[in-house]
Parts: structure tokens; C-alpha cells; sequence
């Protein structure tokens, strides 16, 4: 397993931490074909971010590292920059399109940015639903499948069947962290789920604030490249981020105050 990029060995990296708790560099090392000096820099790095912790001579997983807080818990956080990011990204939608909702406590702002206006809405979020559900002016499909009570996520090969056998116009996507090498999320359904939302989508937007600059989770959804706008609410301060996001092309809009 030759990993040349760095967000690939760090996710591999946290997945073997996931199912092992522990590991050593040589360990790592081997796994990725890689470097000792190239493993100690990626977890150095991977500490930095608050994703393991350092021992001599290897790592042990943060026990937060792969911690997902609750719809109810983020929905919290937050609020006035996530509602700035919804009206901002509702403004790229017109009348009539059909547009994807990702479950999130971002995206929640967003389908609030949108109501009253015209459009197919499909979202695999039973709080969006509930949120749009008497609005005379949507037609809302909820996508079917398995629910995270966690986030209020409906997830698995039900959702991702249903979304193979959709095209709509424009996707708003939840992140947990973002990074040079694209958007990340704690857990591994609802990363299948998303990925299978990138692909329906002609129009994929992400929506985040920048609290989530940096992060690295679990699984990785997808990499800049099949991303056209991501929507913030302050100006990214992060190099090797806007670096990525120029060469794939990314619009950036930030929704300031």
C-alpha cells in the first residue's frame, strides 16, 4: 500500500489506530511503505490536530479523535456564522432546481434559507424533513435507509441505492474537517452515504465554518477536485488549504457579518 499523499496514509493511519489502539512507527511504516522520518512528520501532524497522541516510539488513539457530537450538540455551536453560511449558500440556488440536502447542523441552516422558495428538495435528514415538511411551495423527498440517531442521518446501501438513481442540480454537503487533501467525516456509513451524494450531484457546494480548518476524521469523502464552491463564514487562514483549493478550481465564498 504505496500512500504518496499525506491526508491518505493519515486516514489510514487512524483506521489501523481505530481497530488497534495502538501502534509503533515501524508498525506504520510498513503498513504504508513508507518511511519512519515520513510516519513520525505524519503524526506529529496527526497530534497537532488532536487525532492520537504521541508515545515513544509510536502513537495510541485520542479517545476524541473519532468522537462525532449529536445533531443537538452541534446545532448549538455556532449558530450566528452557520446561519450567515445558509443564506449565503441558499443564494446560489434559483427557483426550480432540485437540490440535495446532507444531514448537518450547517445544511439545517441552509434548507432554513430556503423556504419559500420553489424547488424539489431530496435530503437524507429527518430534521431538514421536519423543518420543510409545511412548505407548500417544496416538493421533499426523504431519502430511505438506515438512521443515525446520532445525527439524524438515514444511511447505507438503502440511501446510496436511491441516490444512484438520482440527478440533481446542486448538493450542499456536511463536513466534520477539511484539509489540503479534500473533506473528512468520523464515520464510515455516512462517508459511503455522502460520496454517493457527490456522484448524483451536478453541483456539489460544501458548507462549513472554519472551526473545521484542519481537522482530519475518520474517513475521507472526497478530494477538492469534485468540489465547485465551498461556502465559509470567515476567510481561510490555512496555506496548503487554499493552495488545493485554487489548483482544483474552487470557488470560495465567505458569508461574513
Amino acid at each position: 500500500m504505496l500512500l504518496v499523499f499525506a491526508p491518505e496514509r493519515h486516514a489510514h493511519i487512524l483506521q489501523h489506530l481505530q481497530r488497534h489502539r495502538r501502534a509503533t512507527v515501524s508498525e506504520l511504516a510498513n503498513l504504508l511503505q513508507t518511511s519512519e522520518s515520513t510516519v513520525r512528520r505524519d503524526l506529529q501532524e496527526l497530534e497537532r490536530a488532536r487525532r492520537l497522541k504521541r508515545t515513544h516510539g509510536g502513537a495510541v488513539l485520542q479517545e476524541h479523535a473519532a468522537y462525532e457530537p449529536t445533531w443537538q450538540e452541534k446545532g448549538g455551536e455556532r449558530t450566528e456564522a452557520k446561519a450567515r453560511i445558509g443564506a449565503a449558500a441558499a443564494s446560489l440556488v434559483e427557483d426550480g432546481d432540485t437540490v440535495l440536502l446532507d444531514a448537518g447542523s450547517t445544511t439545517v441552516h441552509v434548507a432554513r434559507a430556503l423556504q419559500s422558495r420553489t424547488l424539489t428538495v431530496v435530503t437524507n435528514s429527518l430534521v431538514i424533513a421536519d423543518e420543510l415538511a409545511g412548505d407548500a411551495s417544496k416538493q421533499l423527498l426523504l431519502l430511505g435507509g438506515e438512521l443515525r440517531p446520532n445525527t439524524g442521518a438515514m444511511v447505507g446501501p438503502f440511501t446510496e441505492q436511491m441516490l444512484s438513481q438520482m440527478h440533481v442540480d446542486i448538493l450542499f454537503l456536511g463536513v466534520n474537517g477539511m484539509h489540503d487533501g479534500g473533506v473528512t467525516t468520523p464515520n464510515v456509513m455516512e462517508g459511503a452515504t455522502k460520496r454517493a451524494m457527490v456522484r448524483a450531484a451536478k453541483h456539489v457546494v460544501v458548507v462549513s465554518d472554519v472551526s473545521k480548518v484542519g481537522q482530519v476524521s475518520l474517513v475521507q469523502v472526497c478530494t477538492w477536485d469534485a468540489v465547485d464552491t465551498l461556502v465559509v463564514d470567515e476567510g481561510l487562514d490555512d496555506p496548503a488549504l487554499n493552495q488545493a483549493l485554487a489548483g482544483h478550481g474552487v470557488r470560495v465564498v465567505v458569508a461574513r457579518g
